[in-house]
């Protein structure tokens, strides 16, 4: 057995190989035997490789330089060149729409499903009286909310807070502690929000620390008794909005908080339990 026809056609299978599995990922068809297979021609492709241009290392030395004078030979430079190009392309990603161009070839893929996740808060635990459970979603474009909750009574007399935090997070001046999730922490004021400290008897928090960041449920207790109305007032930067709801025990157990503006926050759904 002659090793340099081994080495040879090994490698040619292997090139035959990786000349289909480089097409179908190039037109986006990934299944994984397909990425192993490419990979696996690949290393086999590299090792044989290797063998090839050291039993025929004098030819390719005679390949690239003039045996009289010593120079390089032009189509050294062009393959240099063309090496060099496709190189220094993929590693700035110059010519990503190149290797991305295949995409065009590949089925569409469904959206991918939005996955929400809430955190969860607790307060009023020792009050007696209906049980609330208040999903607060924010937009997207919200950041670092201030939200204050309460219940009214029908003539929109305050009753009692639901969610009153006792920090403020702003952002920090430094955009390394920004990308960290660190913030800047104060105590909450209550002239903050305008419409709850106008209506609030009791101005004190209820709950440690800031609004939480991201959406959250508040799971609650309030005393308000027939119709009330729940209110939640939220303030992002210079932007405040008011939400609010008739909540009527006897006609429902969902109810939808409706605001004039609905920027700030995408939805708020309080669950009513007895």
């Amino acid at each position: 057995m002659k090793k340099k026809n081994l080495i040879s056609l090994t490698v040619a299978f292997a090139f035959l190989a990786l000349s289909i599995t480089g097409i179908l990922l190039f037109i986006k068809q990934k299944p994984h035997f397909v990425e192993i297979t490419h990979t696996l021609f690949g290393l086999l492709f590299v090792g044989f490789a290797i063998f090839h241009i050291i039993n025929n290392w004098s030819s390719i030395v005679g390949y690239s330089k003039e045996r009289k004078t010593g120079k390089l030979q032009k189509e050294w430079i062009v393959a240099a060149s063309i090496f060099g190009v496709i190189l220094i392309g993929g590693v700035t990603e110059l010519l990503e729409p190149v290797a991305e161009a295949g995409r065009i070839f590949a089925g569409k893929r469904p959206p991918k499903t939005e996955q929400l996740s809430f955190n969860k808060v607790e307060t009023n635990k020792e009050v007696e009286g209906n049980k609330l459970k208040i999903m607060i979603e924010k937009s997207k474009e919200t950041e670092l909310p201030l939200i204050a909750v309460w219940t009214e009574d029908s003539t929109h007399a305050f009753i009692e807070n639901i969610f009153i935090p006792s920090k403020i997070a702003s952002m920090p001046e430094s955009e390394e502690e920004a990308r960290e999730g660190h913030f800047d922490m104060a105590d909450f004021k209550p002239e903050s929000l305008v419409r709850w400290s106008s209506k609030a008897k009791i101005k004190t928090p209820i709950f440690e620390g800031e609004t939480p960041h991201d959406n959250f449920v508040i799971n609650s207790n309030t005393s308000a008794k027939g119709k009330f109305y729940l209110m939640v007032e939220v303030k992002s930067g210079n932007k405040t909005d008011l939400y609010e709801s008739l909540i009527d025990p006897k006609k429902g157990e969902i109810y939808n908080l409706k605001s004039n503006e609905n920027k700030l926050l995408s939805n708020v759904i309080v669950q009513l339990n007895k």
